[in-house]
């Protein structure tokens, strides 16, 4: 039974399921024609910056860029807005497809994929004007240029992952990570190699924040200063008559001048946030991820009709109650089955790098893991740093390629592997079905 149910998924190519996952998406694309959740601080970046106006530098520009050419095609509309999320989705999915091609059989690549497309908080991210997914699928792309040796290739598109999001960072990390277990002894090669990739990766990164600096003047700060001015009043033959002062306000800005100072900001913007400055939930703490007893919603937006339900009994009234619906619904939410798979992925994977059986697929999911999520743990540990969960999303395809390629390694029977995965999909469909962001029953 559980082998026909992954059989029946697998028959599909990695074309038609995109086009499944794109058709929902389209669905869903202006419910509502509203700003959702971070939306409203992009859609106003992205404004800006079609009017030469510099906002939101607390990240890089590219990430907006994308909405703003949305916009620019398609008008100023939540079709504008997200088109460009979901088209970088829908190419993240087909790149991580063929990444995990690599190292399992087309059928369970298929597996991954949907694994990772239906995890519902992969889901929201790649459905609404957010960040992360296009970075996400920069980072995929020069993963899948260094596996393939193509230094100059994977530095351009990692500096492009940066450019759309300053937390992919921790993806480059787990690239260094990657190399460094690669290269025991390094050769002059290899030294060299590395040089190239570090020198085009900055380009890459310096060169546009530079002209975006140059062109928009983004301001670090302002202040309002006070300006005391004399006032005299002079009669008709030249005497003073009086000597007062006038106060007039102006704005005073502090202008970024090169990509160091803005950086700086960047950095010192993501630092204050911390515990001691918000009214946080343990949600924002990665240690509860993945504990059933911690799950949390964020309510990224929620409309609310009240419906008055009357009852009857043979035609005779016997009560009634009024309930809450709410036909849209968009949450991020944690522990979702995807995240619950790191408890199978870790230690397993650790049993099978003692049996030495740890191949390369099986060691870039962990340093995968190690890179994305454990910075996450030992900034909120050591600086009280807030960690929404969605942070989690650069950890996503590794679990997602993880648990096929654990599973598919383990010694076990194939119809306990299939039985194992058929759960995690039917896990994964019942979660995203659950927590589907459009109630169509809820105006019935």
């Amino acid at each position: 039974m559980m082998s026909r149910i992954i059989k029946t998924l697998t028959s599909l190519s990695i074309r038609e399921l995109i086009l499944i996952w794109l058709a929902i998406h389209l669905l869903l694309i202006t419910q509502p024609n509203a700003p959702v959740f971070d939306e409203s601080y992009y859609t106003k970046a992205a404004r800006d910056l079609l009017q030469g106006v510099a906002s939101n530098i607390e990240h890089p520009f590219l990430g907006k860029a994308w909405g703003a050419l949305g916009m620019l095609i398609f008008g100023d509309n939540a079709f504008g807005w997200r088109i460009m999320t979901i088209v970088f989705g829908a190419l993240l999915l087909y790149s991580f497809y063929n990444l995990a091609c690599r190292y399992l059989s087309e059928r369970m690549a298929l597996l991954a994929a949907a694994y990772l497309g239906f995890d519902h908080m992969f889901f929201a991210h790649s459905s609404l004007f957010l960040l992360e997914v296009p970075a996400l699928f920069f980072a995929v792309i020069a993963f899948t240029y260094y596996l393939k040796r193509r230094i100059v290739l994977s530095a351009a598109f990692m500096g492009l992952s940066i450019l759309s999001k300053e937390t992919s960072i921790f993806l480059l990390f787990t690239l260094i990570l990657l190399h460094l277990a690669n290269v025991k002894r390094p050769s002059k090669p290899d030294v060299l190699k590395a040089l190239k990739f570090t020198l085009l990766l900055l380009a890459t990164v310096a060169i546009p924040m530079q002209i975006y600096i140059t062109a928009y003047r983004p301001a670090a700060s302002e202040r309002l200063v006070q300006v005391v001015s004399p006032v005299v009043v002079v009669a008709p033959d030249g005497s003073v008559l009086s000597t007062t002062t006038a106060t007039t306000w102006s704005v005073q800005k502090e202008y970024i001048t090169n990509v160091f100072e803005h950086w700086r900001y960047i950095v010192t913007y993501a630092s204050s946030l911390t515990v001691k400055n918000s009214n946080i939930g343990p949600e924002n703490y990665p240690w509860n991820w993945f504990i059933p007893t911690q799950q949390r919603e964020m309510i990224y937006y929620r409309s609310e009709v009240v419906k008055n339900i009357t009852y009857y009994t043979d035609g005779v009234y016997a009560g009634s109650r009024v309930e809450k619906v709410y036909p849209i619904n968009w949450r991020g939410v944690t522990n979702l089955p995807l995240w619950y798979s790191i408890w199978i992925v870790v230690p397993f994977s650790a049993y099978l790098a003692a049996k030495r059986r740890l191949n390369e697929g099986l060691a870039l999911t962990i340093l995968w893991i190690i890179g994305t999520y454990l910075p996450l743990l030992g900034m909120s540990l050591a600086f009280n740093r807030i960690e929404y969960p969605f942070y989690f999303i650069n950890t996503l395809p590794a679990l997602a390629l993880g648990l096929p390629l654990t599973v598919s390694l383990l010694n076990i029977g194939k119809v306990l592997k299939d039985c194992v995965l058929a759960v995690f999909l039917g896990w994964t469909a019942a979660s995203f079905l659950i927590y589907f962001p459009l109630n169509i029953w809820a105006l019935s």
